[in-house]
């Protein structure tokens, strides 16, 4: 922020100084008015913004998936308690409920 409001202040002054304010203040109004530096302010510039990897949202939408998944798994393991039966790995995580909930899931993320 020193750098941004042309203020030399020691790196190690952590609190706040009436001349911060200010200088805040009319950097503000610079921008409002046109008169101060917007090209650093941009919040549509690319250098402001976080872009996602392809991998980084399918990593996203499996998570969902596992997330789902455990919920089902809860929800399996409640009803074999109340049936008061033996709860195996097979019973309480199949196969094809596995794969519906991560078709469902990826095809509700590419639109099909």
């Amino acid at each position: 922020m020193n750098r941004r409001l042309n203020l030399d202040i020691p790196q190690n002054n952590t609190f706040l100084l009436p001349r911060d304010v200010l200088a805040a203040t009319n950097h503000l109004i610079g921008m409002k008015f046109g008169t101060g530096i917007l090209e650093d302010d941009d919040m549509n510039h690319l250098k402001n913004k976080h872009i996602h990897s392809g991998a980084d949202l399918l990593q996203d939408q499996f998570g969902l998936a596992l997330g789902r998944l455990q919920h089902a798994v809860q929800k399996t393991i409640h009803r074999v308690f109340i049936r008061q039966s033996k709860p195996t790995p097979q019973t309480l995580v199949t196969p094809t409920s596995t794969s519906i909930l991560l078709i469902n899931t990826y095809e509700t993320f590419f639109g099909t």
